[in-house]
């Protein structure tokens, strides 16, 4: 009796300490914690993810240590492993958060690193496989049976999860070929046009210029053609058709654009902008403004301020901007007009022959219609004597 009340004394001993111990690494954490820092360090971002399962930890290893005290760990079995397992989980999810934490304190530095997001995927992946390794372990799961039909369900599950092994290897096949990063803005074969948010190991996350987020399979982003408009620098050449008609000095045209983007305040001075004469055109003189902005997405705004400015600054210079025309003429069908043909001098014997030759054509002409007359005359007069007998 004596021994079992020592026993329970040693349990409260130990886990009245364990609980203790924990309050108090709460209490330093907090303190430690609650200071002002310029700049959250990775060492303080660590301790903020493990200061909580350190305490419960202490509280779990005593309460272990209490029932390995009593000799109570053999009768139910069930416990210590059930407390092991709330440790791997405890400490699996810290490990994960930790991760994420340092990545983000890098992101947030003077370097940019483009392996984060990806190395943030592969990370979290192999500590959740790491956790369950483990629990299989500590509850000594039998996985003969499992990998007795490995090979059937691996068939199986290849046909499933083609689309996802085929966006997991275009993901580890972007990050290689380094085709764009967070902030990058991009644009798929499919005239869709954005800015990256996040990539994924399955799939890539796009906020279009409508303020919409899609996600686009990383195989598909694999498989066509993708442009980085955010490479290899931040800022972008425009192209804009300036269009003047003929007779108008090339040179009052190039000094009117020019003042024209010193105003606008998304054009870049450097690189400076440039106006090139490219042709004649079929109805006015052709013109090409290059100039940059700094972000492709402004792209739409700096054309319209530069367009505006143009037709502003033309019209004060009376300059006209044109436009193709068409013009069409009608004839009409009493025309006054009369045609003469006259013989080509110094041919008489061929002009006496044609009149000759009409005169034959004329008479021939006239003979006809007699005959016709005639024929004409011989039925009616057939047509009365039949009229006579009946």
């Amino acid at each position: 009796m004596v021994g079992l009340e020592q026993n329970w004394l040693d349990v409260a001993v130990v886990v009245g300490g364990a609980i203790v111990l924990a309050w108090a690494i709460r209490l330093g954490s907090r303190y430690y914690l609650g200071q002002e820092r310029t700049e959250t360090s990775f060492g303080q971002a660590a301790f903020e993810e493990v200061h909580t399962p350190l305490s419960i930890s202490i509280v779990l290893v005593g309460i272990g240590s209490g029932l390995l005290t009593l000799g109570l760990s053999d009768a139910p079995p069930v416990i210590p492993e059930l407390i092991a397992s709330v440790l791997v989980v405890l400490w699996a999810r810290a490990a994960i958060r930790i991760g994420r934490r340092w990545i983000a304190l890098l992101q947030n530095g003077e370097t940019s690193y483009e392996f984060a997001p990806m190395f943030e995927n592969l990370w979290t992946l192999t500590v959740s496989l790491g956790a369950v390794l483990l629990l299989v372990s500590i509850w000594d799961l039998e996985l003969t049976p499992f990998l007795a039909s490995a090979g059937i369900a691996g068939i199986v599950l290849g046909f499933a999860a083609q689309d996802a092994i085929g966006n997991l290897i275009g993901g580890v096949a972007l990050y290689f070929d380094n085709t764009y990063k967070i902030g990058d803005v991009i644009h798929v074969e499919d005239d869709m046009r954005g800015t990256v948010t996040d990539v994924g190991i399955r799939s890539t996350t796009v906020l279009t210029e409508d303020n919409v987020l899609v996600t686009v399979p990383n195989a598909v982003l694999n498989s066509t053609e993708v442009v980085n408009e955010s490479a290899p620098q931040r800022h972008m050449r425009l192209r804009i058709p300036i269009s003047a008609a003929y007779g108008t000095d090339h040179e009052l045209v190039e000094e009117l654009v020019l003042e024209v983007c010193e105003e606008c305040s998304l054009v870049r001075e450097r690189p400076s902008p440039k106006l090139l004469f490219l042709e004649f055109g079929d109805s006015a003189l052709e013109f090409e403004l290059r100039v940059y902005v700094n972000h492709p997405l402004v792209e739409k705004r700096a054309i319209d301020q530069v367009n505006r400015g143009v037709y502003e600054a033309f019209d004060e210079a009376g300059i006209t901007i044109p436009f193709p025309q068409r013009e069409l003429s009608f004839l009409e069908d009493d025309d006054p007009r009369e045609f003469q043909f006259s013989e080509r001098p110094g041919d008489e014997s061929g002009g006496a022959d044609g009149a000759n030759d009409s005169s034959e054509s004329a008479s021939s002409s006239s003979g006809g219609r007699a005959d016709s007359s005639d024929r004409d005359e011989d039925a009616g007069s057939r047509a009365t004597a039949a009229d006579d007998e009946t």
